[in-house]
């Protein structure tokens, strides 16, 4: 880790200001299902698809109809998963 000093001498430097960023990678719906990642990626994902298919409204109903019939634990992704999958068919 840089000290505070260097980090005002490289902001001068460069005339900008400096900061740390996080990387965000967003990746096809294939990769999606094959890899493992975060809870709330993944919902982020299928929700940024259903957006774009023009089917979020339709999406977020089934959500809501399948969370009140959730028996034992199971993850918010999978409802959306399954919401999505329902909806695509």
């Amino acid at each position: 880790m840089l000290r505070q000093t260097d980090y005002i001498k490289m902001a001068d430097d460069y005339s900008t200001s400096i900061g740390m960023a996080t990387y965000i990678n967003f990746e096809s719906t294939d990769d999606m299902i094959k890899k493992r990642k975060g809870d709330d990626l993944t919902i982020n994902e299928i929700v940024a698809n259903s957006i774009e298919g023009g089917i979020y409204q339709q999406l977020i109903r089934k959500v809501y109809e399948l969370q009140n019939g959730r028996r034992g634990k199971v993850k918010d992704s999978t409802i959306y998963k399954r919401a999505y999958q329902l909806i695509c068919k």
